[in-house]
């Protein structure tokens, strides 16, 4: 697909056009051969689905496209940026001062912090869909679906019996495992996890925190379990878990290199 032809496949809307050339560059290499349609758009990034080129080994991958640094806001960014680099002071000043190159500096920032997350944790074993690629506005990932439609959010999931308490095992065991990591997601919810054929992928990382850098790490933490098991006990009448206990375990084992 040449570029003209792909970028006039969205150019009903500015947004769209400008996707477009966030998606050129795999397009470029080769990573997909065609973008087939949105699978989710939000405040930060739109995401689509991609035909992927065969040598992913995947039939479809899913392109985030993070929204141009005039479109976008990260809720409390400061909060989630304690710790982080980015790059010389000139850049850093240009971050401060919000101008326009500090504002699309700090997206490349976001959307290369998110890449690498992502690939740790997936290189770590966490069910996280596995990295591509990056541009300074989008990551090329795995899709989380198949041929007819990308997974649901877990919130919307519908749970067999006795599956509700198998799933929640098993996201609270990928949380240790990302703390085990030095990670924090930061904003964990049913809305972030997709749910495909009895398996759960955690999504949107680029807030997430280095607890050895970030002094709101802890409270995160606490936020991230807590959303979690307070979603399962309204799904599960009975399902009795202390949030605040386990965060606080957690942590102390993370603290004192036992995790």
């Amino acid at each position: 697909m040449s570029q003209p032809e792909s970028e006039a496949r969205f150019a009903s809307r500015e947004t769209d056009a400008a996707d477009m050339r966030a998606i050129q560059e795999f397009l470029d290499e080769a990573l997909v051969s065609e973008v087939l349609n949105v699978i989710k758009s939000g405040k930060e990034a739109t995401v689509y689905r991609c035909r992927a080129d065969p040598s992913l080994g995947v039939e479809f991958a899913a392109a985030k496209v993070y929204h141009s640094a005039n479109h976008r806001s990260f809720q409390r960014s400061a909060v989630y940026e304690e710790g982080r680099q980015f790059g010389p002071g000139q850049v850093q000043r240009a971050i401060k001062n919000r101008s326009e190159f500090g504002r699309e500096a700090q997206l490349a920032f976001w959307v290369e912090h998110e890449f690498e997350v992502l690939s740790a944790l997936h290189y770590a074993g966490a069910d996280v869909p596995a990295p591509f690629a990056c541009t300074e506005k989008a990551i090329l990932m795995e899709f989380v679906g198949d041929e007819d439609g990308d997974s649901p959010q877990l919130q919307y999931a519908r749970f067999a019996d006795g599956e509700a308490e198998k799933v929640l095992e098993r996201i609270l065991w990928n949380i240790e495992l990302m703390v085990r990591e030095n990670v924090v997601h930061g904003d964990l919810s049913a809305f972030n996890m997709l749910y495909h054929e009895g398996q759960v992928r955690i999504i949107d990382f680029p807030q997430a925190v280095d607890p050895r850098k970030n002094s709101s790490a802890r409270d995160l933490l606490q936020r991230d379990i807590s959303n979690v098991v307070e979603f399962f006990q309204r799904r599960r009448a009975g399902l009795e878990r202390e949030s605040e206990r386990m965060a606080r375990n957690l942590w102390n084992l993370w603290k004192y290199g036992e995790v």
